[in-house]
């Protein structure tokens, strides 16, 4: 049996030593890579049989597993969570042998929300000699440090509609939605860095830059430290460097 001291001293050390470990652990954790922290995430949850039976037939219907894998880390390492997939707030549409990463306009103004959304005016509408509808302008305002900032952003109907559905049945409808994520792009770079929504996509996919410098893309993936300059890295990568990447998952 411990002398009364002996046992004091001997759980004091203990406490301490998991003390440590518990820093240690911890210090491991914050130092660890945000390309790492994706990587994990990424593998843990496409073991689960039964959210991938999901997801392929719900977000990601039409499309084969490695097309889906290649989505979803795109879609993580831009912000998405994978639960924003299962819940459809992000999913994909096919173009080709490729795709096109969208959300919806609801869920971009609840990501402008929370990063100091202060005010958005009512869309301005122009139209040509014939009175057909030619273009929607929409400004958000941010707050930035008490200091707000107002992003115009104007987009012309010609260039997004499709004459078809709710684009020829409701057109100040449609062209008012690309204009305003037009505008939060604007306001929020940090945020929405390459976030599109159905509405811009319907014509035709969003074009890539070209660029074969993947080594330095490479080594600012694995630099990054936070999950902005994570999301800054991966939104300038063109489609092909990112198809490249996700084999690192």
């Amino acid at each position: 049996m411990y002398p009364i001291k002996s046992v004091c001293t001997h759980r004091l050390i203990t406490l301490r030593a998991g003390r440590a470990d518990l820093i240690g652990q911890t210090y491991m954790k914050n130092n660890e890579s945000q390309l790492e922290i994706v990587q994990k995430e990424f593998s843990k949850e496409l073991r689960k049989p039964e959210a991938v039976k999901a997801l392929l037939s719900t977000t990601f219907k039409g499309f084969d597993r490695p097309l889906m894998e290649q989505c979803i880390f795109e879609g993580m390492m831009r912000g998405f969570t994978f639960k924003d997939f299962l819940q459809k707030s992000v999913y994909a549409i096919r173009y080709g042998a490729g795709y096109s990463l969208v959300s919806s306009i609801d869920f971009s103004r609840k990501i402008a929300m929370r990063s100091g959304l202060a005010g958005k005016s009512e869309p301005k509408y122009t139209y040509d000699g014939q009175k057909n509808l030619e273009s929607c302008t929409i400004t958000i305002k941010r707050n930035v440090d008490g200091i707000i900032g107002d992003y115009t952003a104007t987009v012309f109907f010609n260039e997004y509609s499709t004459s078809k559905n709710l684009w020829q049945t409701k057109p100040h409808t449609m062209i008012a939605k690309v204009a305003e994520m037009h505008a939060l792009r604007s306001a929020f770079p940090e945020e929405m860095a390459k976030q599109y929504i159905t509405e811009e996509m319907q014509k035709g996919s969003v074009e890539d830059i070209e660029t074969e410098n993947f080594d330095e893309y490479e080594t600012k993936l694995k630099e990054a430290k936070s999950v902005e300059e994570l999301k800054s890295v991966w939104a300038s990568l063109p489609q092909k460097g990112k198809t490249q990447f996700k084999g690192l998952a």
